[in-house]
């Protein structure tokens, strides 16, 4: 390669490394800024102001939100009204008449609330988990403190795959609810806050499946030496549950594309080019202290 030619790469190599610098200086910044607002935001909308949480109750925006959940095959076997208050149901009526649906058939409707005055809320483990995630995501973002420069690309990166994990891990646990065994919704801390009590032939799951919040009935049923059960659902659009998967879809978009930005020179500085640009630069440097 003649000098010129190296002359040219060099002066290529100078532009990307003003691209570099100004993205570390100035994009990384201002994608922190604005993510970091959206995280505290998404946060505050999953607190009660009577939670305990780092941020300050006084900070809690979630405002309590009366849900009818229904659905075209069950809704006359079974209604819901519940109120969602942060990641709590803090008050349910359920109605469950499954008469002849099941086996041996109910001639009865089970009628049923949260008994609201012992102050126990069923809670919605995939929207406290969400939060936590959002919370430690919240906590890489106040902890990338080092020197904006190119020298620390390789850090910024780091952080920026930290903290698009624990938004995608907040995410998934609205999208993707865990399967739970019968025996395991009979078993939990949840049920025992409903009065009168649930049969032991049935075991209620609330659950949050997008923005959407889903009930269902399990019912057990017997007939001569088999058994199984039959299980009836509704369900109710939530818009507050729609906006968070779209805080959350737009920062992982944020996050990536910056991400994505950095990593085009993360590549170029493993190459021969970038190498001489260093090297020709330290020469340069060298000489202009011997003047």
């Amino acid at each position: 390669m003649d000098d010129e030619q190296q002359e040219e790469l060099i002066e290529e190599c100078n532009v990307l490394r003003r691209e570099l610098n100004d993205l570390m200086t100035n994009d990384f910044d201002r994608v922190l800024k604005e993510i970091n607002d959206i995280l505290k935001n998404s946060i505050r909308s999953l607190k009660r102001p009577d939670d305990s949480t780092d941020l300050t109750s006084s900070e809690a925006t979630a405002k309590p939100i009366l849900l009818s959940l229904t659905h075209p095959q069950n809704s006359e076997i079974l209604k819901c009204t519940v109120t969602l208050f942060g990641s709590d149901l803090t008050t349910a009526e359920v109605i469950y008449k499954a008469g002849t649906k099941v086996q041996p058939p109910m001639n009865a409707a089970f009628r049923t609330t949260i008994a609201t005055q012992q102050m126990k809320y069923w809670s919605l483990q995939q929207l406290h988990e969400c939060s936590q995630h959002l919370e430690r995501a919240l906590g890489y973002v106040a902890c990338a403190d080092f020197d904006r420069n190119i020298y620390q690309l390789h850090k910024a990166i780091q952080y920026l795959d930290l903290i698009i994990d624990s938004v995608n891990s907040a995410k998934d646990n609205i999208l993707l609810p865990k399967k739970k065994r019968i025996d395991d919704l009979r078993r939990s801390r949840n049920t025992t806050i409903f009065s009168p009590p649930i049969p032991e032939n049935m075991a209620f799951s609330f659950y949050v499946q997008g923005s959407k919040l889903s009930f269902a009935v399990y019912h057990t049923s017997v007939q001569g030496k088999s058994s199984g059960y039959f299980k009836h659902f509704i369900e109710a659009n939530v818009s507050v549950l729609a906006d968070l998967l779209n805080q959350l879809s737009y920062i992982l978009l944020q996050l990536q594309q910056l991400r994505d930005k950095l990593s085009v020179f993360d590549e170029y500085q493993d190459g021969s080019d970038w190498k001489l640009m260093e090297e020709k630069q330290k020469e340069t440097n060298t000489l202009m202290t011997m003047f």
